[in-house]
C-alpha cells in the first residue's frame, strides 16, 4: 500500500509540475501573442486606414473627372457657352454642379477668362446656398497652354480647399473653346466620413514655411498636445509612442504642402486587447485549482488497475484458483490494440493507392511523366537504344467544346486503349489532356516510320459517339538516345519535333539538330532583344533616296540592325518578326526615331542637309500615345516636321483600317510626311489607298528589279506612276539595280528612287564617306 500511495504521489506530482509548465508556457505565449496582436491591429488599422483614404480620394477624383469630361460633352451647355449668353450659362452649369452635388464648378474660356464660378455654401440653417465666386469674370490662375495639363487635383479658392476636376470643351471636333471643371470641398465632413470608415481622428493640414493650418478635422478641435505631435509628425516623420499616425503628402497648394493625416490614441484603440489579455490572466488562474483536482483524479485512475490485480491475486492466494483474472482496463486495451491493426491495414492500402496515384494517370490508369522517369532511369543507365515517341491528339479541343468533356475524356480513353493494343512492347504514358508518350526501351529508326504509319492506321479507326462518327488522328514528334542524353532532353527534343511536325502540317517529325538551331536561338533572340535596345546594341544604316529630276541625293532611309555582342550583325528579317510578336515594337520604332533624330542633328552640324524616312509598324498605331510621342520628341529636338517621313506597309493600314487612318491623319495634320511602303505586295489597291492620308507610294523592288527585261512590270509600274500622280502622290521606285533602270524611271517622271545600284544601306560614317564621293551629293547649306 505504500508503494501505491508513493506511485500516486510521484504521478500526481508530475502532473503538478507538467500543468506549472505548462501554465508558464501559456502565460508567456499569450503574452508574447497579445504583444504581437497589437503589433498587428496597429500596423492593420494602419495600412487598413491608408487604403481607405486612397480609395475614397480616388473614388473623388475619378468621379469628379469622369462627370467633368461628361458635363464637357453636354451639347447643351457648349451651345450656350459659345453664345455667350452669361446668365443661361451660369444656370446650365449650376445644373450640372447639382447632379453631383459638387461644392465648385468653373467655366474658362479658350482666352483663359473665368465666365463662371460656383461656389455652394450650407447657411445657418443647413440650407445650400449657390454664389459666385470672388474669380468670376477675372483671369484664371493658370497659363492653359502649358500648366493646364499637368493643373493640381487641388484649388484653393476663399481660403477653402476643393478637390477638382477638369475637362475640355470643343467644338467641331477638336478646336478648343473653354475648359469646365467640378470640385468637392475637403473640411470637416469629408474628415469624418474618413473617420467612420476607419475608427481614426481624420484631418488636412496645410504646411507653409513650417506653419500648420487645420482645414479640416473630424470631431472637436485639436488639442495642444495633439497639435504639437501631428507637426513634428509631418514636418519630420517623427513618431510618438502614445499614438498611432498616418500621414500621407498630397501635393502643393499654392506653395504649401498639403497632407492628409489620420491618429488616434494608442491606450483607446488598444483598450479592448488589454481587456481580453486581462481576461486571459483571470482565466489561466481560474483554472489552477481545477487542473490540481484533474490531476489527483488521473493519478488515481491510473494506479486503479493495479489495486484491482493486487486484491484478485489476494484472492487467489487464499486458494480461489477457478477465478478468472480481469481488469477494467483489459477490454479497452484489447480493443485498442484490435483498432491499431485495422488502422495499420486501412494505412497501409491507402499507401499503395497514394502510390498508384502519384505514378498513373487517374482517367486512363496509364503510367504518367513519374513513372516513366522511374522507368527510363533503368534503360537509361544501361544505354539501350531508347525512343521517345510524343503524341499530339488533334482536335481534342473541337471535340471538348462541340460534344462536351465527358465525350472528350471517352475519346481520351478510346485512344489510350488503342496506343496499348497497338504497342504492347512499349511503355504507353499520358502526360497531359491531349499528350501521350510511348517509351520505347530499345527501338531502331529505320523501322519507326514504318510503326508510325501502322499506328496513325490504327488510331484512325472511325470512333463512334450515339449518331456521330469521330474520325481520330494524331501528330508525332520521335527522339532517338543519344550518348549522355537524360530524360527531360529526349522530351525536349521530342516537343521539338512535335511542334515542327505540327508547323509543317505532318503526320510526325523525327528530331534533328537542324530544325532545333533555330528555336535554340530564336528562343535567345527573344529573351534578349529587350536588353538590346536598352543596352543600344542596335545601329541605324542609311540607304539613300536620289531625287530623280535633279539627280541629287535628298533623302535617306533608316534600317536597323542588331549588332549582337557574341553572334555579330543580325539583319532585321530575324528580330523585326520577334519584336512584333513579343509587344517590343513600340520601344523598337522608338529607339529608331531618337537615333535618327540624333543622326539628323549630325548632318546638320556637318552642313548636310538630308531628310529621313523611317519605317513604322502597324503596332505602332495601335498605340494611341504614338503619334503624339512623335510630335513631341521632334519639337523637343527642334527638328522640322518635314526632315522625317513615316513608312508604313499597306497591309499594316489594311489590318485595322479605323484605327490606322485616325492615326495617319493626326500625324499629317501635324505637317509629317507619310508614305506607304512595299506597295504591291499585300492585299490593298490605289482605289482604297486614296482614301489614306498619305503623301507618297514606294514601289516594292520585286516590280523593278527585271523592270528593262520584264515588260508587265513595265506596265504595273508605268500605271501606277500615272494613277498615283493622278491622285497626288509622289513615287519612290525601291530595287534599282542599273543605270538603265534609272533613266527609265528618270524618264516616266518618278520622283526618288533607291536600291543597290546607288549604294547599299550603309552605317553613318561609311555613308558619309560614300557621299562626299558621290556625284549625287546635293549642296552642303551654309554653316
Amino acid at each position: 500500500m505504500r508503494f501505491l500511495n508513493r506511485l500516486q504521489t510521484r504521478i500526481f506530482a508530475f502532473f503538478v509540475l507538467l500543468l506549472f509548465a505548462v501554465q508558464l508556457m501559456s502565460f508567456w505565449l499569450t503574452y508574447q501573442s497579445n504583444q504581437q496582436l497589437e503589433d498587428q491591429h496597429v500596423s492593420n488599422q494602419l495600412a487598413v486606414a491608408g487604403l481607405v483614404f486612397e480609395s475614397q480620394f480616388n473614388n473623388r477624383n475619378n468621379y469628379l473627372a469622369a462627370f467633368a469630361e461628361t458635363a464637357a460633352k453636354d451639347f447643351g451647355l457648349k451651345e450656350i457657352f459659345i453664345d455667350g449668353d452669361s446668365r443661361s450659362f451660369l444656370v446650365a452649369l449650376n445644373n450640372h454642379r447639382k447632379r453631383i452635388d459638387a461644392s465648385l464648378a468653373i467655366a474658362v474660356s479658350a482666352e483663359g477668362k473665368v465666365i463662371g464660378q460656383l461656389v455652394a455654401k450650407k447657411n445657418d440653417q443647413g440650407k445650400e446656398q449657390v454664389e459666385l465666386g470672388s474669380e468670376q469674370g477675372k483671369d484664371f490662375r493658370y497659363q492653359l497652354d502649358s500648366e493646364f495639363q499637368q493643373l493640381s487635383p487641388f484649388y484653393l479658392l476663399d481660403g477653402k480647399l476643393y478637390q477638382i476636376k477638369f475637362s475640355v470643351l470643343t467644338s467641331g471636333g477638336s478646336s478648343v473653346i473653354g475648359w469646365v471643371g467640378f470640385g468637392f470641398i475637403i473640411d470637416d465632413v469629408l474628415a469624418n466620413s474618413l473617420r467612420q470608415l476607419t475608427g481614426l481622428d481624420s484631418g488636412f493640414m496645410l504646411n507653409a514655411d513650417s506653419k500648420m493650418k487645420d482645414i479640416g478635422h473630424s470631431g472637436s478641435a485639436l488639442t495642444l498636445t495633439e497639435q504639437s505631435v501631428l507637426a513634428q509628425f509631418i514636418e519630420k516623420d517623427q513618431r510618438n509612442s502614445d499614438y498611432i499616425l498616418w500621414q500621407q503628402s498630397l501635393g502643393d497648394v499654392q506653395g504649401a504642402s498639403l497632407h492628409a493625416y489620420m491618429y488616434k490614441s494608442r491606450s483607446d484603440l488598444l483598450a479592448a486587447l488589454q481587456s481580453q489579455w486581462l481576461q486571459q490572466i483571470g482565466l489561466l488562474l481560474l483554472m489552477v485549482p481545477f487542473s490540481l483536482l484533474l490531476a489527483f483524479i488521473i493519478s488515481g485512475s491510473i494506479t486503479r488497475p493495479i489495486k484491482q490485480l493486487i486484491e484478485q491475486a489476494k484472492f487467489i492466494a487464499k486458494g480461489n484458483y477457478d477465478s478468472q483474472v480481469t481488469v477494467d482496463s483489459s477490454v479497452e486495451l484489447t480493443q485498442l490494440a484490435s483498432e491499431f491493426t485495422v488502422m495499420q491495414q486501412a494505412i497501409l492500402k491507402r499507401e499503395r493507392e497514394i502510390a498508384h496515384q502519384a505514378f498513373h494517370d487517374p482517367l486512363t490508369n496509364l503510367p504518367n511523366l513519374n513513372e516513366l522517369e522511374r522507368v527510363s532511369a533503368t534503360w537509361l543507365m544501361s544505354h539501350s537504344t531508347m525512343a521517345i515517341c510524343l503524341i499530339n491528339i488533334r482536335r481534342l479541343t473541337d471535340v471538348n467544346v462541340t460534344l462536351g468533356h465527358a465525350v472528350g475524356d471517352d475519346v481520351i480513353k478510346e485512344v489510350a486503349r488503342r496506343l496499348c493494343v497497338m504497342s504492347p512492347k512499349a511503355l504507353v504514358c499520358r502526360l497531359s489532356g491531349d499528350e501521350f508518350v510511348l517509351a520505347f526501351e530499345s527501338c531502331e529508326q529505320h523501322s519507326f516510320e514504318v510503326f508510325l504509319n501502322q499506328l496513325q492506321q490504327q488510331i484512325g479507326q472511325p470512333y463512334q459517339f450515339q449518331d456521330v462518327i469521330l474520325s481520330l488522328q494524331f501528330t508525332a514528334g520521335v527522339s532517338f538516345y543519344k550518348q549522355d542524353a537524360s530524360l527531360v532532353t529526349l522530351l525536349r527534343h521530342a516537343d521539338t519535333a512535335l511542334q515542327y511536325a505540327k508547323k509543317n502540317k505532318l503526320d510526325y517529325q523525327i528530331y534533328d539538330a537542324n530544325i532545333d538551331k533555330n528555336t535554340l536561338e530564336r528562343f535567345q533572340l527573344i529573351n534578349e532583344l529587350k536588353l538590346a535596345i536598352e543596352q543600344n546594341e542596335l545601329v541605324l544604316f542609311y540607304q539613300p533616296k536620289l531625287h530623280l529630276a535633279s539627280q541629287k541625293v535628298t533623302h535617306v532611309e533608316a534600317l536597323v540592325r542588331w549588332m549582337h555582342p557574341k553572334k555579330g550583325l543580325i539583319p532585321p528579317d530575324t528580330f523585326i518578326p520577334i519584336a512584333e510578336k513579343t509587344m517590343q515594337m513600340n520601344s523598337l520604332t522608338r529607339w529608331v526615331i531618337n537615333e535618327a533624330i540624333a543622326q539628323y542633328l549630325r548632318w546638320q552640324q556637318m552642313g548636310i542637309e538630308i531628310s529621313i524616312a523611317v519605317n513604322i509598324s502597324a503596332e505602332n498605331l495601335k498605340d494611341e500615345q504614338f503619334c503624339h510621342w512623335v510630335i513631341n520628341v521632334l519639337a523637343k529636338n527642334n527638328v522640322p516636321v518635314s526632315a522625317m517621313t513615316l513608312e508604313i506597309t499597306e497591309d499594316a493600314v489594311v489590318s485595322d483600317p479605323e484605327q490606322a487612318v485616325k492615326q495617319l491623319n493626326m500625324l499629317r495634320e501635324n505637317g509629317l510626311k507619310l508614305s506607304i511602303d512595299d506597295y504591291g505586295t499585300g492585299y490593298s489597291s490605289l482605289a482604297q489607298l486614296k482614301q489614306l492620308p498619305v503623301d507618297e507610294l514606294k514601289i516594292d523592288k520585286s516590280f523593278v528589279l527585271k523592270l528593262m527585261q520584264d515588260e508587265s512590270d513595265q506596265i504595273i509600274v508605268r500605271s501606277t506612276l500615272q494613277l498615283a500622280h493622278s491622285l497626288g502622290l509622289t513615287v519612290v521606285a525601291e530595287g534599282i539595280e542599273d543605270k538603265p533602270t534609272l533613266d527609265w524611271l528618270t524618264e516616266l517622271k518618278c520622283e526618288m528612287g533607291q536600291g543597290f545600284y546607288l549604294s547599299r544601306p550603309l552605317p553613318a560614317e561609311q555613308f558619309n564617306q560614300w557621299l562626299m564621293a558621290s556625284p549625287y551629293q546635293k549642296e552642303t547649306s551654309d554653316h
